[in-house]
């Protein structure tokens, strides 16, 4: 048989050529940026084990458990892995990042919010047993605009004393301009960065209370709890372990199981009025909360249905939307 000699051979440097696009198309695929991240389940802790405290305490036999979830940058094969793994959801990196945040300012701005998360924490639990927090200062958050004040407080300022009056609370600040009036000159020590100043105020009018006299100033109340007591929860980010820290708070100082002796697992801020606040990637946390072991999961209101959509088999997911919920649902359980 005489060949075919129209037929064209494939040449090596061809093949050469495909498998070296082939290789940069990979490169360039695992370096692209993709602004996506993949969200899966973190680790846990027990929330008694981070509450550190001089009182009297009567430690838990059953557990709390606090959840975390890991964001990873991901590529563009890692997008497609992911995708393929129910356990894992992947957002945009913009739906957590502010605009132009590095990750040192965000890693910053998470860890002031378990910061102020543990404040409430502490401020809601003792709040719940009925001790009352222990003012410390008047600090500053805001200064009304176009008042006298205006040019001579500054944002932060801790005010100590009033005509030689001292200020602990936003009472003994109302208290101090009884029988002033609009045009009065005041004294206010203030505390500026660890400096102690002498500064005099002219009293502006309110325009909700004609005639009455105000500073113009919006104030916030710096708080202590009158025992030792604190949460230290390591490397910890943001404000969802706000519930948990607050019931192992309860727990922990109060005689008796609040779990009934079992794995709790839970999720949800917490504000000082005892409400309970959506959270993110509730549905990692659910499939960490079955992998520790928890036979029920807290879970804020506001998150119960895309819980339910998590990959879970025996878990049973509770919402509740208040500390008193969740509170009485923990004392309903028979003890283990």
């Amino acid at each position: 048989m005489t060949p075919n000699t129209d037929r064209k051979s494939f040449s090596p440097l061809f093949l050469i050529g495909g498998l070296l696009m082939l290789g940069v198309f990979s490169i360039i695929g695992w370096t692209l940026e993709l602004g996506y991240q993949a969200v899966s389940a973190g680790p846990i802790s027990d929330a008694a084990d981070a509450v550190v405290t001089e009182a009297d305490v009567f430690p838990p036999t059953g557990e709390l458990l606090v959840l975390t979830v890991i964001h990873q940058d991901i590529n563009i094969f890692e997008i497609l892995i992911a995708a393929a793994d129910p356990t894992i959801d992947v957002i945009k990196k913009q739906s957590v990042r502010r605009p132009g945040e590095t990750d040192q300012e965000y890693r910053n701005r998470v860890l002031q919010q378990m910061d102020d998360s543990n404040f409430r924490a502490v401020a809601t639990a003792l709040r719940y047993l009925e001790i009352e927090m222990v003012p410390l200062e008047v600090v500053i958050n805001d200064i009304v605009e176009g008042v006298p004040a205006e040019k001579v407080l500054k944002l932060g300022d801790s005010i100590r004393t009033l005509n030689g009056t001292d200020i602990r609370n936003v009472e003994d600040l109302r208290a101090s301009l009884d029988g002033l009036a609009v045009g009065d000159f005041v004294t206010i020590t203030v505390d500026r960065t660890g400096s102690m100043l002498d500064l005099e105020i002219q009293l502006a009018e309110n325009p909700d209370r004609p005639g009455v006299p105000m500073i113009g100033i919006i104030i916030g109340e710096l708080t202590a709890p009158p025992f030792a007591l604190d949460i230290q929860a390591g490397d910890v980010g943001g404000p969802s372990a706000g519930l948990m820290h607050t019931l192992a708070i309860i727990d922990t100082l109060t005689e008796g199981e609040l779990t009934s002796g079992r794995v709790i697992a839970g999720t949800g801020t917490i504000s000082l009025d005892g409400a309970v606040g959506n959270i993110g990637s509730v549905r990692q946390k659910v499939v960490a909360a079955e992998a520790a072991g928890a036979e029920f999961m807290l879970v804020p209101e506001g998150n119960y249905q895309q819980a339910l959509t998590a990959e879970f088999e025996t878990i049973e997911i509770v919402p509740v939307a208040t500390l008193d919920e969740a509170i009485e649902f923990l004392q309903s359980l028979a003890a283990a």
